[in-house]
């Protein structure tokens, strides 16, 4: 199959060594000589495109070849290369599907928040004797006003596939709170099995646009991680609050 593999054109070649400074674009590396690897592979894709080219080491070429480094790090070390660098000079991407990924994390970060704070409102309005409870209707619509620019970025740079998906994802996200907003018993007061059917409709809003990102970048959907994993928690500091031991220090 390699033998019908035609050559990475020289223009394009050359914008690839510039974008990595005519070193091995693992930062930890940059050892030379150079050579071009696809991030989907070739046999996959059959085409050579700037956004899945990437220059590595021989070295780092073979550990990606034989699965050392996975194919989402290779994506992410490909993002890299784009941010703003003053000893850097790299072309424009007419496609810039590096940046997807990215894009698609913020969408997730952003819908996620949205869904605390209509958590939060929802659990006010529900305890709450006091009336509408105000502070936390503005903490919701800031929250699905950042939703709402991080779906059309991320339409922005998927396809029309993509942009079905990361609508659906939204429009689950706005029925919920304006159901909450508008006070609708439905919305509020669910059985148990109308509960786990609601979950279950938003799990698969979420599969789908997974699934279509994965579709945009020539991977499977076992390749990228469905959710970025969450960083490891800080070692705090306890702080002693109180001097008369109503409560036990401990977890």
């Amino acid at each position: 199959m390699a033998a019908h593999r035609t050559k990475v054109p020289r223009p394009l070649a050359r914008q690839l060594f510039v974008e990595a400074g005519h070193r091995c674009a693992i930062p930890t590396c940059r050892a030379t000589p150079l050579e071009i690897a696809h991030i989907a592979p070739w046999h996959r894709v059959r085409r050579h495109e700037f956004h899945n080219l990437i220059v590595l080491c021989p070295n780092c070429h073979t550990r990606f070849d034989r699965g050392e480094i996975d194919r989402q790090a290779m994506l992410r070390y490909k993002e890299l290369l784009r941010l703003p660098d003053p000893n850097r000079v790299a072309p424009e991407d007419s496609a810039p599907k590096a940046g997807l990924i990215r894009a698609y994390r913020r969408f997730q970060r952003e819908v996620d928040v949205w869904a605390r704070a209509t958590g939060h409102l929802d659990t006010a309005i529900t305890l709450s004797s006091q009336g509408f409870p105000p502070g936390n209707v503005r903490e919701c619509r800031r929250a699905a006003s950042l939703a709402r620019l991080a779906a059309d970025k991320l339409g922005e740079l998927g396809d029309e596939g993509t942009t079905g998906a990361v609508e659906a994802v939204f429009e689950w996200h706005r029925r919920w709170t304006g159901g909450v907003f508008d006070l609708d018993p439905a919305v509020l007061i669910r059985s148990r099995e109308e509960h786990e059917e609601w979950q279950e409709e938003r799990f698969l809003a979420f599969a789908r646009l997974h699934e279509e990102i994965c579709a945009a970048l020539d991977l499977d959907p076992g390749e990228l991680d469905f959710f970025e994993a969450e960083p490891a928690e800080e070692e705090l500091p306890v702080v002693a609050l109180g001097t008369r031991g109503f409560w036990g220090t401990g977890d």
